[in-house]
């Protein structure tokens, strides 16, 4: 640690140094650490992807032109063309289909023989008058290629919302009525395309059913409920707490069309045995979801005596010069100063005293230093000599002592990042969670009479991504 790469600096500095090893390590020298339960932790957001299962969705899509087929053979009506002197009646026949997914949109492609009836209304009856591709569908038909796209939208209750469009309806070959001649191609692919269109709402409706995610998400759910180990070693948890889940969009998650869903936490740390796990039901779909990234900001308390004694083994023994005689450090004990953090040391040889110092500790995030504000000290035994010593020196020393209790932690917060963000990335039962901690700082430094209080926070992004087969039917 620090104050171990500092020896040949003087010895009395070394107190901040034992204070910095403490905490600015990876999470498990955190030894002895439990979390500060007497506020509530801040809200933490999380982004969950739940894969669509596409080929579920297609299968409406891929039987729309039967089902439009059996409609319209069932009912046997006649389309009235143009001002309604003109009717005609059309079959399909089998053909090809086929689906892609572009983004966050299913593209449905059919091509198929088609046959026309003609009939025109004389007399006040309808009267077939010609056809065409009628009596098999290798003779005289015609053939459409169709494209549907459908896209999606998230729904209450953890379903998906199909919005289908007819996108494109072409002639690929005529159909030509006996007697006249005349190519009904054009004509179909108008009449189909309004037919079509006609009736996507009921199919997206019959699609939209088949589409509910709530089994997945429920699993992932569970999944963010349990602890997860940070360190093995120290037994430190992360606890997510998750507290609510709301819609986060649609989108494409290494090419596979993924539904979002923003999970507000409240994440603590603890250290010791395996908390127990939380076994919240999933709630209700809230209407939106706000993200505002993932971050933990958390205390952790060292006792008082364990504090004590990494002190004193980092700086008892270590002695130094001043010139006309050598001082030693014998004891060093922390104790509480308020927001200010107090050490006395025991000092040995030429002034042999007890030396009490005190100063408020901050960390500057542009530097990735730790330093004190407002240092000075006292000593203890007052004796003429001491006082007399103190007179001349009090000053200069209380300078130089805030001059350089200045502690650069950058490298061994990066390491407890390091850490963190190693912790947040792992398989879980439905999927894998991979988070990014961008960021860790000291908030806060503090000796109380039982502990010495360690205060960090986090900030960075946290994602669930479930398995590619967790919503299959």
């Amino acid at each position: 640690m620090g104050g171990r790469r500092r020896c040949d600096r003087n010895k009395l500095l070394w107190f901040a140094a034992a204070i910095l090893s403490l905490c600015a390590t990876t999470p498990a020298a955190a030894a002895g650490t439990d979390t500060a339960r007497h506020q509530q932790p801040e809200a933490s957001s999380m982004t969950v992807h739940v894969p669509i299962p596409m080929t579920t969705l297609a299968e409406p899509y891929a039987t729309i032109h039967q089902t439009l087929t059996t409609h319209r053979n069932s009912h046997k009506d006649w389309v009235a063309l143009g001002g309604g002197t003109g009717f005609m009646k059309y079959r399909i026949w089998p053909g090809e289909q086929s689906s892609t997914t572009t983004g966050v949109r299913l593209l449905s492609q059919s091509s198929f023989p088609f046959g026309v009836e003609y009939a025109k209304q004389i007399k006040g009856t309808v009267t077939k008058i010609a056809d065409c591709g009628q009596q098999d569908a290798s003779t005289g038909t015609g053939r459409l290629s169709v494209t549907l796209a459908t896209t999606l939208a998230q729904g209450l209750a953890y379903t998906l919302l199909p919005a289908s469009s007819v996108t494109a309806v072409e002639a690929n070959r005529p159909c030509l009525l006996s007697e006249q001649g005349v190519d009904t191609a054009p004509l179909m692919a108008q009449v189909y395309r309004s037919e079509l269109q006609g009736i996507l709402p009921t199919v997206d409706r019959k699609a939209g059913a088949l589409m509910t995610l709530k089994p997945a998400v429920a699993q992932v759910w569970k999944d963010l409920q349990e602890p997860l180990l940070l360190d093995e070693a120290e037994g430190v948890w992360l606890q997510l707490n998750p507290e609510a889940i709301g819609p986060a969009g649609v989108e494409t998650l290494s090419g596979t069309p993924t539904a979002g869903y923003g999970v507000t936490a409240r994440p603590t740390v603890v250290r010791g045995t395996k908390p127990l796990s939380r076994h919240l039901s999933l709630p209700d779909l809230q209407s939106q979801f706000r993200d505002d990234g993932f971050h933990v900001a958390f205390a952790l308390q060292v006792p008082i005596e364990e504090a004590n004694q990494r002190l004193r083994e980092a700086v008892v023994g270590q002695e130094w010069s001043l010139g006309v005689g050598t001082i030693k450090i014998v004891g060093a004990t922390l104790y509480p100063l308020g927001n200010q953090m107090g050490v006395e040391l025991i000092l040995r040889g030429l002034l042999p005293l007890t030396l009490r110092l005190k100063g408020t500790p901050a960390y500057d995030e542009s530097t990735g230093r730790l330093f004190f504000r407002d240092v000075d000290y006292t000593i203890k035994e007052r004796t003429p000599a001491t006082d007399l010593a103190d007179e001349w020196l009090h000053d200069p020393l209380r300078d130089e002592l805030a001059r350089r209790l200045v502690l650069p932690i950058r490298e061994e917060l990066d390491l407890m990042r390091q850490a963190l963000e190693k912790g947040l990335n792992r398989n879980l039962t439905g999927g894998r969670l991979r988070g990014t901690v961008s960021r860790l700082s000291l908030e806060a430094l503090t000796v109380q009479t039982a502990s010495l209080s360690v205060r960090f926070k986090t900030e960075g992004t946290l994602h669930y991504d479930a398995h590619a087969d967790i919503a299959a039917p």
